[in-house]
């Protein structure tokens, strides 16, 4: 239905095409209104930063009142009326979530018997500092941790170990009694309630199970709880699993210093950013890729973070889409799998005009991609000759894009005004073949999140966000290296209860 043919209808037929339309746009409205209020929808077609609030207050205000429902009078018999169900204001609840001040508390009911003993001593008088020996001193505390044990060698499967740690006060002599220690972390204010220190419940490597579990394998704290249970008859509460998560993710934060680095030494770096929620308010979780590491982020949609990740230390080529945050940097790269789906819109049309736009727009970026595969497989192209060879097509799509720069269609114009925008920067592979030509890496990178966040509608803290962030980049950063992720975060949580510099990153696997 292009204009033309409109101009060509008598009075009486565009009356009735005005009727046909009307009755298309209350359907394709009333599609468009369909919310998981008012529709078979499932709460999972919401996108992550729209918020309910709106739908419940409608839904109240909506409701009927006594008086419109036409209520009736009671018996004389009658003694009070039934209370009438409430209805939700849908306003957020004043109250925090979990267990509220004054209520009652619960300990541990499962009594665990311990296979083994660590003691700990103190090595020197705190007075006079005179070493101390450990005959004559008196254990005055102690705790359990429940660990998973190291394998032996041909081993299989996995075994838990309870471990009761002893502390001893000895009396020097001068007269002065030193109580040993455990090691327990100053405060952080990044980390705000987050406790991170040796005495623990739960071991190092049960820790580094309990956050692949939450993480990698996605489950929820009540899950991982059902799965302790039924494969090792442990019981631990959601709130000690939840503990051990945060202090996983401060456990690890030493190191993300070390992914900065890797990242900003990058020769090529993809990036993207996807919705994600913080207690219901909209965030944007970032992923940097590089060859051997994977650094994310939980933060606003801005220049901020890109400032503070990539500065100018960062000398590499950038892949990244079309959004306009990108455009301050240097050796960029865009997505063409991008560019390809715009041109497909355009081609999906009602409007023939911008439908064959659109299919030569398609022809012209298919052909130029032919090339660029042709060019790699033959390989000993010197720099620049494809853009001599395909000058014609090149000029066929930079015509189309200045003839319909200014076009009234909004999709077409803002397509080819993208690309001149980014003229250079789409064609660069063109002229260097080698350059790849899609974002799959850090799309790939974030599909794992993204059912994460689909499951768990985000993070509910300031703290469990950094966490997940943090703990996400490490279990991404071990997988591009070959390394077991589980090993590596309880090496690091045991390093960092104990007051020591965490390990390293895993090596970069040799040959590669």
């Amino acid at each position: 239905m292009s204009d033309e043919w409109v101009s060509s209808l008598t009075p009486s037929q565009k009356d009735v095409l005005l009727v046909r339309a009307l009755a298309e746009l209350r359907k394709s409205r009333d599609r468009l209104n369909q919310t998981p209020n008012n529709s078979s929808k499932p709460p999972s077609s919401r996108s992550p930063w729209e918020s309910t609030c709106t739908d419940t207050e409608t839904e109240a205000s909506a409701a009927p009142t006594a008086v419109d429902a036409g209520a009736t009078k009671l018996p004389s018999d009658a003694t009070s009326p039934a209370p009438a169900p409430k209805v939700s204001s849908g306003k957020p609840s004043a109250k925090k979530a979990g267990k509220q001040v004054g209520a009652q508390g619960f300990g541990r009911t499962q009594k665990l018997a311990y296979t083994e003993a660590s003691p700990h001593h103190p090595d020197s008088c705190a007075g006079c500092g005179q070493s101390l020996s450990p005959d004559g001193a008196m254990a005055y505390t102690a705790w359990d941790a429940i660990d998973i044990a190291e394998k032996l060698a041909g081993q299989a499967g996995l075994f838990l170990q309870v471990t009761r740690h002893t502390l001893y006060a000895s009396t020097c002599s001068c007269g002065h009694v030193t109580r040993a220690a455990h090691h327990v972390a100053p405060d952080d204010p990044f980390w705000d309630k987050v406790a991170l220190g040796q005495w623990r419940l739960v071991g190092p490597r049960l820790a580094g199970a309990i956050v692949f579990l939450a993480l990698r394998m996605r489950l929820s704290r009540a899950r991982i709880r059902e799965f302790l249970i039924e494969l090792f008859d442990l019981q631990l509460s959601t709130g000690v699993l939840d503990e051990t998560i945060r202090e996983a993710g401060r456990a690890v934060a030493p190191l993300e210093d070390e992914m900065v680095l890797d990242i900003e030494q990058a020769v090529l770096l993809h990036v993207d950013e996807t919705p994600w929620k913080e207690a219901g308010r909209p965030f944007w979780l970032w992923a940097f890729v590089a060859s051997y590491t994977t650094l994310f982020f939980i933060c606003s949609r801005g220049l901020e973070i890109l400032s503070n990740v990539l500065t100018a230390k960062f000398t590499g080529n950038l892949m990244s889409d079309g959004y306009q945050a990108y455009r301050h940097l240097g050796r960029r790269l865009r997505c063409w799998a991008h560019l390809i789906r715009k041109c497909q819109g355009l081609i999906d049309s009602t409007d023939s005009r911008v439908a064959r736009t659109g299919k030569g727009m398609h022809e012209v970026l298919c052909i130029l991609m032919e090339a660029i595969y042709a060019a790699r497989a033959a390989q000993a192209q010197p720099i620049g000759a494809l853009t001599s060879l395909h000058a014609t097509d090149i000029a066929r799509l930079q015509a189309l894009c200045e003839r319909h720069r200014d076009d009234g269609n909004d999709k077409l114009r803002a397509l080819a005004r993208e690309f001149l925008l980014d003229w250079d920067v789409i064609l660069r592979q063109v002229s260097e073949p080698e350059l790849p030509l899609t974002n799959n890496a850090a799309e790939q990178a974030l599909r794992h999140w993204v059912i994460a966040r689909r499951i768990s509608m985000g993070t509910r803290s300031e703290a469990g966000t950094r966490a997940f962030a943090l703990l996400a980049s490490v279990i991404e950063t071990c997988r591009k290296r070959s390394a077991s992720s589980w090993t590596y975060i309880a090496s690091v949580i045991a390093a960092a209860r104990r007051g020591l510099a965490v390990p390293a990153l895993p090596a970069i696997p040799v040959g590669v």
